[in-house]
């Protein structure tokens, strides 16, 4: 069976003020001509349908109109419900548009759903995992911690009766240890949701979501497809490919990367700006979304709107200094123990700065030190 494996679509994200709909739009015309053109037989939707728990009228238009592209093509469909989307909202009329075969996660009640399919290679089992925070196994486990998510998971995921004889996939989205991230995801801070690769051992093909950036694990079959578009300066250099898996008997998976057009890219520019608004001119796609960071030393007047001009896209400018940049090391602070917290800060604020923080500001520390802990 061939599939092609989609998440993180974030349908009606805004991305520094400019709304994404018509981009997205654009690149689902883009992937299903690729379906048309590689015989694709169904879709894996792994999570972040939308960007919105409660999206927009035109967010859901377009997903509408995708779902229906899927259907007048009598491809199989499957969609969990990821940390972005509402799982209750996502499985409206789940039972109606099952008939179509598009099958939906519904909101996590302890059981995960089994959909079976048949190929010349026998069943293909396909399971539906939405997202899972510790809170929604805690009627399972009183006694489990609320940051706990390898434990919440390893329940979830153990309480599964697995024919290991058969084929079996499941689509989840959740951050896995060791995965990159970028500026776009919304994650626990500290790292308290990842878990570990072992908990997937028995799928044969893993198809995740919630990480923005492509990367594989277990000889790429435990895989983030990356999400539809690049949603933050930190993804301008992220190598964009949609991701189509062949699945023939058991143990025998291939994954192909397929290359698309998109309307608009997303780009880094540095340098100077003299240097960035000459080479402006030669630039044969000035529509695209761009960041700039500029090297200059000194602000540039009305930089953003001249660079407009030339780019009507710039997303955001930022001063760049290369000798910071080449120069500045962080290092660990020494004898914290026997240094007052005006001096860690002022040692802090310099690494940062590589300038000394002046007198006013010293003083303004200092008063806040004071309030705080009753002493400078």
């Amino acid at each position: 069976m061939r599939l092609l494996h989609l998440a993180d679509l974030h349908i009606g994200k805004r991305v520094n003020g400019y709304n994404m709909l018509e981009d997205q739009r654009f690149a689902f015309a883009e992937i299903l001509k690729l379906i048309d053109r590689e015989d694709v037989q169904a879709i894996l939707l792994s999570g972040d349908i939308y960007d919105l728990s409660n999206p927009s009228t035109e967010a859901m238009t377009l997903f509408d109109d995708l779902l229906n592209a899927f259907s007048n093509r009598d491809l199989a469909v499957f969609i969990i419900a990821g940390n972005h989307d509402s799982a209750a909202r996502l499985a409206f009329a789940k039972n109606l548009v099952k008939s179509h075969q598009i099958h939906i996660s519904r909101p996590f009640d302890g059981q995960v759903e089994k959909i079976t399919l048949e190929d010349d290679y026998g069943d293909l089992h396909i399971y539906l995992l939405p997202f899972i925070k510790p809170i929604y196994v805690k009627s399972k486990l009183p006694d489990l911690a609320l940051g706990d998510f390898q434990t919440a998971l390893s329940c979830v995921l153990s309480g599964i009766d697995i024919d290991e004889e058969a084929r079996n996939i499941i689509l989840s989205h959740q951050f896995i240890t060791g995965a990159e991230t970028s500026e776009s995801e919304e994650l626990y801070v500290g790292g308290t949701e990842a878990i570990s690769l072992g908990l997937y051992d028995k799928f044969d093909y893993v198809a995740m979501g919630h990480i923005h950036k492509k990367q594989a694990f277990r000889k790429g079959q435990v895989r983030y497809p990356g999400s539809l578009l690049k949603y933050s300066k930190s993804e301008a250099n992220y190598n964009k490919a949609i991701t189509i898996v062949d699945i023939r008997e058991k143990g025998n998976i291939t994954v192909e990367e397929h290359k698309i057009n998109y309307l608009r890219d997303m780009r880094l520019i540095e340098g100077n700006f003299d240097n960035i608004m000459k080479n402006a001119h030669f630039d044969e796609n000035r529509d695209d979304y761009i960041h700039v960071n500029l090297f200059d030393k000194e602000e540039i007047l009305d930089a953003m709107s001249r660079l407009r001009d030339l780019y009507p896209n710039i997303m955001s400018l930022v001063y760049t200094r290369r000798e910071l940049k080449e120069n500045l090391s962080v290092g660990v602070a020494k004898k914290v123990d026997q240094k007052d917290p005006l001096t860690l800060f002022k040692e802090f604020y310099e690494s940062k700065r590589n300038q000394a923080l002046d007198e006013e500001k010293e003083a303004l520390m200092a008063d806040f030190i004071q309030a705080v802990w009753g002493k400078k």
